[in-house]
């Protein structure tokens, strides 16, 4: 059984992904819990924990899509029968609490937003860190918009609501603590995403990110200074966002 975790303050984005899921699901057991007054992301989905019942379970964000459901379910559990922990983008090595810093050839993943690309027409923009087959192992911290996890994993490592007392670096610091605790992880380039928001690293994501230095600095990779980049693909539909984020090379190996 899977267990859906979502902390959400709009009801209407709630009830999009609750539907999204019941889609995805089918006839799979499956629940979805919303945790609507989350005093932080790590205390909501502790909470959310608490609640759950799944031999799966599943810490989302309320503004993802996936884009290619036939078949998703059983990627999944693929990937889950190979690995304690799934992600949709991640490195495998971090060298800081914002993951891509690490840069090529750590970083792997890929996600479609929204809004295109800044500056180019197209309606939707996909950011490509790297899809070189359809799951990336020896990954160490994972992004948090989506993040599928064994139960086992949970009884040793859960979110950490003390420390991280907003809606940042939560993500890192929970993937991080597993793999450091000797679980598997690995980020699934097979799952197209649309996430309707983007980042922001402001103040706030500043503190949070001194709290998770702190706490993880002697556990880090060194960090080199160096200029690099990833690719960003611009497409016009969602058809076609689909081609972009399944090329043949990951198609084949489905």
């Amino acid at each position: 059984m899977f267990s859906v975790i979502i902390c959400s303050i709009d009801p209407v984005k709630f009830s999009q992904i609750l539907k999204h899921y019941q889609h995805l699901f089918g006839s799979e057991p499956s629940e979805l819990i919303g945790i609507h007054d989350a005093r932080s992301m790590a205390e909501g989905y502790n909470r959310g924990l608490a609640r759950a019942r799944g031999e799966f379970l599943i810490f989302c964000h309320d503004d993802i899509e996936f884009i290619s459901p036939t078949d998703w379910l059983n990627r999944l559990k693929n990937h889950l029968a190979k690995f304690d922990m799934i992600g949709l983008a991640g490195t495998t090595k971090l060298v800081h609490p914002k993951w891509f810093q690490a840069g090529p050839p750590y970083i792997f993943g890929q996600v479609a937003h929204v809004g295109g690309i800044p500056k180019w027409p197209e309606p939707y923009g996909v950011t490509i860190y790297s899809t070189p087959s359809a799951c990336v192992s020896g990954i160490q911290a994972l992004d948090g918009l989506f993040i599928a996890v064994r139960r086992q994993v949970l009884e040793r490592v859960k979110f950490d609501e003390k420390t991280f007392e907003g809606f940042n670096c939560y993500d890192i610091d929970f993937t991080f603590t597993a793999y450091l605790a000797d679980f598997k992880l690995a980020v699934a380039c097979d799952l197209p995403v649309i996430h309707q928001s983007r980042g922001k690293f402001n103040e706030t994501w500043l503190r949070d990110a001194q709290k998770f230095l702190i706490k993880h600095a002697s556990q880090l990779a060194p960090e080199k200074n160096r200029q690099f980049h990833w690719t960003n693909v611009a497409a016009n539909t969602r058809d076609e966002l689909v081609m972009r984020m399944l090329p043949s090379h990951v198609r084949s190996l489905l």
